[in-house]
């Protein structure tokens, strides 16, 4: 649903000073200042919680915040709508020629931002790219089932997989995929290091400036081939590290769209009658993902009383301020078709059953592990209270590490952790959930989990057509996985957006691909 709420005695004023507290004139951004000055058809949008983007190469992104910000100026060959299901993008339409066969043909006059138009060979050489080890990308192992792309002629794209897969074809989305269509001209006239700071895609928008730590200046594409898009004539993404920042940026009229919002300042910023806030149930997992291969997380009875020691409760309530539900396992609960109802002991507080487990283990009480985190917000708050749950349950010495999220993310990526408290968001497509975190070779299996039946369930998964049966193949997958514990299954919490008054044309979606949301965007003339 989507919520408004009038004034109830909580002034501008008075929440600056309350949420926003130790925030000094001085030392706040001059977000407001620089955009103004573009004029009134100029878009200002919050990336809020996120500190930095890596690159603008669809191809080498990895971070939420690189696809956040790329999907503004890149399509793929399909998109995903509001309600969840997919439909074709660049392509016109899509046709199957048998299980393992996809033809895709494309509008034709689409312009890249140089000017050049869309063809099949710029189609190919995406998709080849991907796949190419050489580029790695972290999204390959998303599209390992494509076994040859032909660019039948200017127009007809044919995709052949060696097996039949459900999500490769969904999967050709402008979400965190790495499958956005780049320019192959521009591409190889500029190198991969230039072209991954000032990228040539068929967007709604193509880049001024970019700031990796600050911002994305963009222009409109005035040539875009969804007519009557973009809405604005520029659009800058900001970066906002800190959630209430964020906050404060938008009661201000520094920012006029947020990609989420402070889980504290809910009550206050739904108060202010220039505000919008939407609420969704969320297509995120969060968790503390665990380094399998050294002590103490190489010990599965340990890995099981650490998760029952966990009480999911008290972090829903003291560091999300109660929007959102806990998890026990990692498909959120409106993927129906194969969400589990039925409970799952070991995601369950229990302290005597997390002691007991314990015992059976190789670790006991005075075991030491580091949780690595980011920020100052509820990242931070909800690394503290997880690690004191189960100091307190288990008599372990469970400490936290606060560092940049970029840092974290580095370091969970290559496995220099004891445990990571993250999060991931899918784009409504099952593996996202289950496949790409879990399958032995999954591209964000960085933990290195490994077991035969689940890849063979995953595979069957892949490949069934029927949703239903596709459902339940995921879910006896997640049954396995959450016995064996690699990470400690955590919470969903909602997906929020917040604008004000006078925006138009944003539709929230709980996948939150802000990016690629923007383009029928308007603000006051």
């Amino acid at each position: 649903m989507t919520s408004t709420r009038k004034p109830s005695g909580v002034s501008r004023r008075n929440f600056l000073v309350g949420a926003a507290a130790g925030v000094t004139a001085a030392a706040m951004p001059s977000w407001g200042r620089l955009a103004n000055a573009t004029g009134h058809h100029h878009l200002n949008v919050g990336l809020i919680g996120f500190s930095v983007v890596n690159t603008l190469d669809p191809q080498k992104a990895g971070l939420n915040s690189d696809f956040w910000t790329l999907s503004a100026l890149f399509n793929g060959l399909m998109r995903i709508l509001p309600d969840g299901s997919v439909e074709p993008d660049l392509a016109e339409s899509v046709s199957q020629e048998n299980d393992t066969t996809y033809v895709f043909k494309l509008h034709k006059g689409v312009k890249f931002h140089n000017g050049e138009e869309l063809t099949s060979e710029d189609v190919k050489f995406t998709l080849d790219r991907v796949l190419n080890v050489d580029t790695a990308s972290p999204n390959r192992g998303k599209f390992t089932a494509i076994e040859q792309v032909e660019a039948r002629d200017k127009y007809t794209v044919v995709v052949r997989l060696s097996v039949p897969s459900v999500p490769v074809i969904t999967h050709l989305h402008n979400g965190v995929t790495g499958s956005q269509i780049i320019s192959k001209k521009a591409f190889e006239e500029m190198g991969e290091a230039a072209f991954s700071k000032a990228p040539v895609g068929t967007g709604p928008f193509k880049v001024k400036e970019w700031r990796p730590s600050e911002r994305l200046q963009m222009v409109a594409h005035t040539d875009y081939f969804r007519a009557g898009q973009p809405k604005v004539a520029s659009c800058d993404i900001l970066l906002i590290p800190e959630e209430t920042s964020g906050g404060t940026a938008m009661l201000a009229g520094d920012i006029d769209l947020a990609s989420t919002i402070p889980f504290a300042d809910a009550p206050q910023l739904e108060a202010d009658p220039n505000i919008t806030i939407s609420r969704l149930p969320g297509a995120n997992w969060r968790y503390c993902a665990l380094n399998l291969n050294k002590a103490p997380f190489d010990d599965v009875n340990f890995r099981r009383a650490v998760s029952m020691a966990f009480n999911r409760e008290s972090v829903i309530k003291a560091a999300i301020f109660g929007e959102g539900s806990p998890m026990q396992g990692s498909i959120p609960s409106y993927l129906k078709t194969a969400y589990a109802t039925y409970e799952r002991p070991v995601c369950h507080f229990n302290p005597e059953r997390a002691r007991a487990e314990m015992a059976k283990g190789k670790y006991g009480e005075g075991t030491e592990a580091v949780v690595l985190t980011w920020g100052s917000g509820w990242w931070k708050r909800w690394s503290e209270i997880f690690a004191a749950n189960i100091n307190q349950v288990l008599g372990t010495k469970f400490t936290v590490e606060v560092t940049d999220a970029n840092v974290a993310f580095q370091r969970y990526k290559a496995m220099e952790i004891d445990c990571s408290n993250t999060g991931w968001i899918g784009r409504m497509e099952l593996d996202e959930y289950v496949g790409d975190c879990f399958r032995t070779d999954a591209s964000r299996n960085f933990y290195k989990y490994s077991n035969t039946k689940v890849d063979e369930l995953i595979d069957a998964g892949r490949a069934e057509f029927n949703p239903v049966k596709r459902g339940e193949l995921y879910r006896m997958a997640e049954d396995i996985i959450v016995e064996e514990c690699p990470v400690i299954f955590a919470f969903n919490n909602n997906a929020h957006n917040m604008w004000r008054t006078g925006v138009e044309g944003f539709v929230p979606t709980p996948g939150q691909h802000l990016g690629s949301q923007l383009g029928p965007v308007s603000v006051p003339s």
